[in-house]
C-alpha cells in the first residue's frame, strides 16, 4: 500500500546526481590543476630551501665576488696614480693609501655579508613557504566535499510518497499524540 516516489522526487533526485557528477568533474579537474602547479613549482623551491640564494657564493667570496669586483677599479686608479709619482711619494703614504682601501673594501664587504646571510635566510623561509603552500592547496578534501554532500543529500532524501497506510498510520500517530493522557 505504499507509494513510489513522485516524478518531482525521481526528477530532483536525478539533478542532484547530475550536480554531483558536475562537482566530481570540475573537483577532478580542479585537483589535475594544482598537481601541474605543484610540479613547477616544487624544483624551485625545493632547490631554493637547500641551496639559497643563487648568487649566494659570488657574493660572499672576499677575495675575487662581487665587492672584490667593485672595488678592483678604485685599486688600479689609486695604483695608476700612485704610479705617477714614482718613488718620490712621502714615506709611507702608499702603504697608508693601500691600508686605508682596504679597510673600506672590509666595511664593504662585511655590511654586505650581513645583508646577504638575512637575504638567503629569507629565501630558504619563503621556500619552505612555498612547499608548504603548495602542500596546503594540494589537500583535494575541499574539492571532493561538494560532490560527497551532494551525493549524501542524494541519498538521504525520502523518496517515497507515502501509501494509504502510512497515510493513516501518520494520522492515527498524530491524533493519539494530542491525547492527553
Amino acid at each position: 500500500m505504499g507509494g513510489g516516489p513522485a516524478p518531482e522526487q525521481r526528477a530532483a533526485a536525478a539533478s542532484q546526481a547530475n550536480l554531483a557528477n558536475q562537482e566530481a568533474k570540475s573537483a577532478s579537474d580542479a585537483s589535475q590543476i594544482v598537481k601541474d602547479q605543484y610540479a613547477k613549482i616544487n624544483p624551485f623551491a625545493t632547490s631554493r630551501l637547500q641551496n639559497g640564494l643563487p648568487y649566494f657564493n659570488a657574493a660572499a667570496d672576499a677575495s675575487s665576488g662581487t665587492v672584490a669586483r667593485s672595488f678592483a677599479p678604485a685599486r688600479a686608479n689609486l695604483l695608476r696614480s700612485q704610479a705617477l709619482f714614482g718613488n718620490s711619494l712621502p714615506n709611507g703614504f702608499r702603504q697608508q693609501s693601500m691600508t686605508d682601501l682596504d679597510a673600506q673594501q672590509a666595511r664593504a664587504y662585511d655590511d654586505q655579508l650581513m645583508s646577504l646571510l638575512g637575504a638567503n635566510d629569507a629565501a630558504k623561509v619563503q621556500a619552505a613557504g612555498l612547499l608548504t603552500g603548495q602542500q596546503q592547496i594540494a589537500n583535494p578534501q575541499s574539492y571532493f566535499g561538494l560532490a560527497g554532500q551532494s551525493n549524501q543529500s542524494i541519498m538521504q532524501a525520502p523518496l517515497q510518497r507515502p501509501g494509504i497506510g502510512g497515510l493513516l498510520g501518520g494520522i492515527a500517530g498524530g491524533a493519539l499524540g494530542a491525547l492527553p493522557i
